[in-house]
């Protein structure tokens, strides 16, 4: 049996690896009248509120969809806004979480289109936390599939074996995304391929950990066959 074969998440009751896709900071800032960096800020301290959620609930790995490739191409104000809340974000506040629960950062994205500060400080984070064992974050930023998987066969000298030199290396079991838009974007559709869904109508700055938990408590009452 090949690892394509297998590629596909353990059955068990608590998702090992949970996917965030936190959309609609932009409808949020303008729906409160406040501007982009507030909009992000609270979308970074409600990250941090699901993480240690998450982790605490029994999750091990937890991707966090933050930016694709398109969207730098969004307006100057916009791209700047948010690359100057990561920053700060990677060397601060996800850094001392990640120290405090001894959890491996790791960032899945095209770094050549990453500006530098924003570069310097996410490729610090992982140096930092690159020894931890109890749980990882992978942190989409510049994310393309396209770029992951021909990066991933140029690594691999036997094609079949491509898998191991993803990005993200791991299935995903349960993905979460809020806005109101029932679509991947193109988060991760290689490991998303027998993961549950849950889209949320709220626009990601207004869910709850209660909203969480219900979507953990949920999961754990479905029967999971992955294709049998």
């Amino acid at each position: 049996m090949s690892t394509t074969d297998t590629f596909h998440p353990e059955n068990t009751k608590i998702p090992r690896h949970v996917g965030i896709i936190p959309d609609g900071g932009r409808r949020w800032a303008l729906s409160k009248g406040c501007s982009l960096t507030d909009s992000y800020n609270k979308t970074k301290e409600l990250i941090r509120d699901m993480v240690i959620f998450l982790t605490n609930s029994g999750v091990f790995e937890i991707s966090i969809y933050l930016s694709s490739i398109q969207n730098f191409r969004r307006s100057t104000l916009e791209v700047e806004a948010f690359n100057q809340v990561s920053t700060v974000a990677f060397q601060h506040d996800i850094l001392k979480l990640a120290h405090e629960r001894k959890l491996r950062i790791n960032v899945a994205g095209n770094r050549k289109t990453i500006p530098f500060d924003y570069l310097k400080a996410i490729e610090a984070a992982e140096l930092e936390t690159n020894s931890y064992k109890q749980g990882q974050i992978n942190i989409l930023a510049a994310y393309n599939p396209v770029d992951e998987i021909l990066e991933a066969f140029s690594k691999s000298e036997n094609p079949g074996e491509f898998l191991k030199h993803l990005w993200v290396t791991s299935p995903l079991d349960l993905i979460i995304r809020s806005g109101g838009a029932n679509l991947l974007s193109n988060f991760l559709p290689l490991q998303s391929g027998y993961a549950r869904l849950i889209f949320f109508d709220k626009l990601f700055n207004d869910l709850t950990i209660t909203d969480l938990k219900q979507v953990l408590e949920g999961f754990f009452d479905i029967e999971r066959k992955f294709g049998d």
